[in-house]
């Protein structure tokens, strides 16, 4: 009762073979020469056979061979020229293909003789070309295939910042979407001033030496190029949004308003150098500038003021990092 439900795989083997060939001394006779008539057709023809990997390598020609009698009714192939595409994905072959192109050729008339025709026998003293054999004629190396990638890395100008950058790519050659956020751990100072206008009434503020936060969100695409078998570059552009929350408020007495945050939404342009250290893993040096487009400032208090012509002194432009890739 255990072992009749126990796994049991059937393997089953279809082979055929079409020899044209009769070795009529294994039988102790002498059989009549056999002449056949071939009518061949005057546009070559074509086939391709997609191998199944489980068959032997040898008889993949033969199943090609096979493939062409069948698809055009044929009984025999002149000039038959072989090309075979064979690819090899993550060191495993994956997929071969055999392309068979020759003349279709149909027996009109087999007879038998007492005697070969002399055209037959001057036929076999014909000094015939060299017969066709198989050569390499191109290698193609192409890597596909879907990519995920994360980055950790810390900065170096300014000194005190890290980051992780996600990114994706349907293909592997193709474009990268990323999202990548930068930490400032170290308070920087920043001085801005800027325009307020209260009740009709632009004045001027500026806030001194103060202390902020600063945090980046950055998504956007990259592109790699490869210059050899471990080098990487890429270039990166996209869309970016910091948040420098201030340490302590920036208060303004007369119009009862305390400024807390600055915010701005820009560009990023980027460039990394990767370095591959071992199959996945990768050693990479990064930089990137957040270029500000729009600044605002958030505020509360009695009065709200609208707020213009933010100018930010000691704004991050240029960011050189650095850290590990892994790709999965």
């Amino acid at each position: 009762m255990l072992t009749s439900c126990s796994v049991h795989r059937e393997i089953q083997k279809d082979t055929k073979a079409h020899d044209p060939q009769i070795d009529a001394s294994s039988f102790g006779m002498v059989i009549k020469p056999i002449v056949a008539d071939l009518k061949v057709a005057s546009v070559k023809q074509s086939v391709t056979y997609t191998a199944d990997l489980k068959l032997p390598l040898s008889e993949l020609k033969d199943n090609a061979m096979e493939l062409f009698l069948t698809t055009h009714k044929c009984d025999y192939v002149v000039d038959p020229v072989f090309s075979r595409v064979t690819t090899v994905e993550n060191s495993r072959l994956s997929d071969i293909k055999i392309t068979l192109t020759g003349f279709p050729a149909t027996y009109s008339k087999v007879y038998q003789v007492d005697s070969l025709p002399k055209s037959v026998m001057q036929y076999s003293s014909i000094s015939l070309p060299v017969k066709r054999v198989e050569y390499t004629n191109s290698i193609i190396s192409e890597t596909k295939g879907k990519s995920f990638g994360m980055e950790f890395y810390t900065g170096f100008v300014p000194s005190g910042f890290v980051g992780v950058q996600l990114d994706y790519a349907k293909n592997v050659n193709g474009l990268h979407y990323y999202l990548a956020v930068d930490r400032y751990s170290t308070p920087g100072t920043v001085e801005f001033d800027f325009d307020v206008s209260v009740q009709n009434t632009i004045r001027n503020k500026k806030s001194g030496k103060i202390s902020f936060d600063h945090t980046a969100i950055s998504f956007g695409v990259f592109k790699e190029k490869s210059f050899s078998d471990r080098f990487k570059i890429r270039g990166a552009g996209g869309i970016n949004y910091s948040s420098m929350p201030f340490v302590s408020s920036v208060k303004s007495t007369s119009d009862k308003t305390s400024f807390n945050s600055t915010n701005s939404l820009g560009l990023r342009f980027g460039a990394a150098l990767d370095y591959r250290l071992y199959h996945g893993i990768s050693f990479v040096g990064r930089a990137h500038a957040n270029v500000a487009l729009r600044d605002a400032i958030s505020q509360d208090g009695e009065y709200t003021s609208k707020v213009s012509n933010i100018r930010n002194s000691d704004y991050p432009l240029l960011n050189i990092s650095a850290g590990f890739r892994f790709n999965f």
